[in-house]
């Protein structure tokens, strides 16, 4: 019996194959790279132990693992973007200036990302100002008429400056392609729609050590404008790129330009 024993059990090891009866308990480990049975009990012998290791494939059971946890394509995310504005085709007279004209955004956007896609579809609502800071002599005013037009400093007056500045809730609708599965680099392009909700025109200057801040409110703006933005991403910073075909002011109400802008965005 005993040899009949000892030679059923070498037929299973070769065949890497334990037939156990009636095991009081069994347990099996598994992690991406070894599973682990355990037996203890077995019928007519209750100290009976058993115990094997398998090797597993890490890469194959980490790819199973990720198959069968449900896939979440949309993500959250928080965007926090400032640049310098750039007008263009600018109405004779008016003069701005790049560093004293900026572009400020920030805001909530919500990302899907199809499952195994590198493409990103984005759309959310940030709160944006802009403001257009004049490189001449003459400060802006509005008449009678809500019309926007340059005026003169005071006599005798220093540290000069005039500007008009839009507040806007905006709604981008964008596309982002990743430039691969291990890429830390993308690309974003699409319309961001601007719901332009406040106007106004401020100038400040200084007469004798007196300081003065003028703010004017009512300028007539265009309620919905659109802007074209690009960008380009590597990790969690990006290079953007605005172009505002619309001018913000209403025609005929005060200067007509376009807008360039160039900036950071997190």
């Amino acid at each position: 019996m005993a040899l009949a024993a000892a030679m059923t059990v070498q037929a299973n090891e070769l065949n890497d194959t334990t037939v156990i009866r009636k095991a009081d308990m069994v347990t099996i480990t598994t992690s991406d790279t070894v599973q682990k049975i355990d037996v203890v009990g077995k019928e007519g012998d209750a100290g009976y132990r058993y115990e094997k290791k398998v090797p597993l494939n890490a890469y194959k059971m980490r790819r199973q693992r990720k198959s069968e946890e449900k896939y979440v394509g949309w993500s959250p995310n928080f965007d926090l973007g400032i640049g310098v504005n750039t007008p263009l085709g600018v109405s004779d007279g008016y003069g701005f200036a790049t560093f004293r004209s900026w572009d400020l955004f920030f805001g909530l956007a919500m990302g899907y990302t199809p499952e195994k896609k590198l493409q990103t579809y984005t759309v959310g609502l940030w709160l944006n100002w802009k403001s257009y800071g004049l490189s001449t002599d003459r400060m802006l005013a509005k008449d009678g008429n809500h019309e926007i037009w340059l005026a003169e400093y005071p006599t005798g007056s220093k540290d000069r400056g005039s500007r008009i500045n839009t507040f806007s809730l905006q709604v981008p609708f964008l596309f982002t392609q990743k430039l691969g599965h291990k890429s830390k680099c993308k690309l974003t392009f699409g319309p961001v729609v601007n719901f332009n909700v406040y106007g106004r025109l401020n100038s400040h200057y200084t007469i004798n050590d007196n300081e003065y801040d003028i703010s004017t409110k009512g300028i007539k703006y265009n309620i919905v404008t659109v802007d074209l933005l690009g960008a380009f991403h590597y990790k969690g910073v990006a290079l953007y790129c605005k172009y505002s075909p619309m001018s913000v002011i209403k025609k005929d109400k005060g200067p007509k330009f376009q807008t360039l802008t160039f900036g950071v965005w997190f």
